[in-house]
């Protein structure tokens, strides 16, 4: 590691291809406008039937499957003014109709919810798409909240349309399996789904495993279940929530913005560089300005079960959270509360720390003073520190919440829990499991035996990013997408992309952004960020945003081989002079934080 701080459609039923029905297989980029005007044709015959049923039943036959308003048609985009609180002056919501189903156009329509915060700069390039990940994450308001930041980080040149996947957010149809947010929290509530799984100290012991094993046949029924309420209250509609579907929706609304043949440009982090994997390899011939950042790898997401996952995405967490006990132990008592006087190295806070979530699994902490009272288990804990080094910058209240909890006070850890929650439903499991590959069963034995693997010798965090991120279960989702790709992933593209790596990202390692370089080969450059912490706004860097600037204003790519510093430090440390920024740097550097700061809760 590096010095820190120096296309295949689904297998279990017929389906079209990739690029088949409304897409030219040989052309898979363009949308033509002879479709379009198809598409729209479809929907009028289709409303002309509802009105000669109308007449007969005094309404509108409706299923789950899309949206019910017969006003809405292909095509439709639709802006106004935003009114939200946080809603910055000038940012406009919107949303675009596009197909509910790409291959059959009698399925409906989907309403996708739209921010655009239009460009500030003297000559208008277009439009940059944003997601901020999940799956489950708000990208509407990346525009409307954070559209002025995210010019100073790509460019003023652009308008940022932010929108909010399929299920997600205000798009319509929703991910709805339970009747409220409340009833589906009420559901998981101190189950393993909600607390984790507690591991004993002893990853050998028989009894460790088998109560491990327990928990999995707890989890695998509780998704069950989850997934049969879906079947019930949804029906088909959950087939439309997929990855692949997304990225035809982007090229979709890039045309409605912009044009038929306009490059697609892309900014997307987390999950959102799944989208941008589909989005390139997909339409290789519309790729314009596309960076991701913070690489999930879109092979190992298609085509391996969740629990694979593990030992292959947490490679970098043990070396993220040694990071933060030696920045505590370095920044001192004064600065970081877990610090004490007389430790030597960040080593000695960590055996605290872990000695600590020892006792946690022998006799977990009462909390009668949360919002509600509640216990703070190993797991839980463990839950806490995993989402904690994703945000170098929370590093020293998260401290000092450990630091409460260490002392017998755990509501600070309850409470950022609480916060950290951002799925309402289902709506991460409708796009994970209409993503992944088909696959055989596990059983409990099986999964238990690869993540105790994992915790022995990869990662202390493997199965708190199980719950963190629920994408388990897929072998109980009781639908099948019309489209799932599944490459070729190597893709000659019209421009190259830019890749973003953390050298030390707790949920996304550097090996993913290199495999993605790797696979594209020329048609893609991958720039690494000297730092810790989950996409590169996880710390502020001059040299990363103004890399990505240059590359959005004119497609320059960074050199092979660079290297970002960060700019900003965890904690403040002894000895480290306060560096000079211009005013524009200044400004580039503070927009970064609080894109940060905002991502964290869309």
């Amino acid at each position: 590691m590096l010095g820190y701080y120096g296309q295949v459609a689904a297998e279990d039923e017929k389906q079209p291809q990739v690029g088949l029905s409304l897409y030219d297989p040989q052309q898979p980029t363009t949308t033509t406008k002879s479709t379009r005007a198809k598409w729209l044709g479809r929907a009028a015959t289709l409303i002309g039937l509802c009105l000669v049923i109308s007449a007969i039943l005094g309404r509108c036959p409706h299923s789950h499957s899309g949206t019910s308003d017969t006003d809405y048609r292909v095509g439709d985009i639709k802006w106004w003014p935003c009114t939200g609180v946080d809603d910055v002056p000038g940012a406009e919501c919107g949303h675009a109709v596009v197909p509910l189903d790409y291959f059959n156009a009698s399925a409906g329509v989907a309403k996708i919810a739209l921010g655009r915060y239009n460009a500030t700069g003297a000559n208008r390039k277009g439009i940059v798409v944003l997601n901020p990940g999940g799956p489950g994450g708000l990208g509407k308001r990346l525009a409307t909240v954070t559209g002025p930041e995210f010019q100073d980080r790509l460019g003023e040149e652009y308008d940022m349309i932010g929108f909010d996947p399929r299920g997600i957010g205000e798009t319509e149809p929703r991910t709805q399996c339970f009747p409220t947010p409340e009833a589906h929290a009420a559901f998981i509530a101190n189950t393993v789904l909600e607390r984790g799984y507690d591991v004993g100290p002893n990853l050998t012991d028989p009894a460790n495993r088998y109560h491990l094993i327990q928990l999995q046949r707890d989890a695998n029924a509780l998704w069950k279940t989850q997934f049969e309420i879906c079947a019930e209250t949804m029906g088909d509609t959950l087939r439309y929530m997929g990855t692949s579907t997304v990225a035809r929706d982007v090229d979709f609304i890039t045309s409605l913005l912009e044009g038929e043949n306009a490059l697609i440009n892309y900014y997307g982090t987390s999950y959102g560089t799944v989208i941008g994997q589909y989005l390139v390899n997909m339409f290789p011939d519309r790729v314009g300005r596309v960076a991701i950042d913070g690489v999930v790898d879109a092979v190992d997401w298609a085509t391996l079960p969740a629990y694979k996952w593990e030992r292959l995405w947490q490679t970098s967490a043990n070396a993220t959270y040694e990071i933060f006990m030696d920045d505590c132990a370095e920044a001192g008592p004064s600065k970081c509360a877990l610090s004490r006087s007389d430790d030597k190295h960040g080593s000695d806070i960590l055996d605290r720390v872990e000695a600590f979530l020892v006792d946690l699994y022998n006799e977990p902490l009462a909390v009668p003073n949360a919002d509600p009272p509640s216990i703070l288990t190993n797991a839980r804990t463990r839950l806490f520190l995993l989402g904690m080094l994703q945000k170098p910058a929370t590093w020293p209240d998260s401290a000092d919440a450990l630091d409460r909890a260490m002392n017998g006070d755990g509501s600070a850890i309850l409470q950022r829990l609480r916060d950290g929650q951002y799925l309402v439903d289902l709506e991460r499991s409708a796009v994970s499991c209409n993503d992944n590959k088909p696959f055989p069963a596990p059983t409990p034995e099986e999964v238990i035996d690869e993540q105790l693997y994992v915790l022995e010798n990869v990662s202390r965090f493997g199965l708190a990013l199980v719950v963190a991120e629920p994408d388990a279960g897929c072998q109980f989702w009781p639908v099948t997408p019309p489209e799932r790709f599944l490459g070729p992933w190597n893709h000659t593209l019209r421009n190259p992309i830019l890749i973003i790596s953390n050298t030390a990202d707790p949920a996304t390692p550097i090996s993913n952004g290199r495999r993605v370089q790797e696979l594209l080969g020329d048609s893609a450059r991958l720039l690494v960020q000297d730092g810790p912490g989950h996409c590169s706004h996880a710390l502020p860097s001059l040299c990363t945003i103004k890399a990505m600037r240059a590359f959005f204003a004119d497609g320059t790519l960074p050199k092979e081989d660079t290297v970002c510093p960060v700019d900003a430090f965890p904690f403040p440390l002894h000895g480290t002079a306060s560096q000079e920024y211009s005013e524009e740097d200044a400004k580039l550097l503070e927009s970064v934080r609080r894109i940060a700061q905002v991502v964290s809760w869309v």
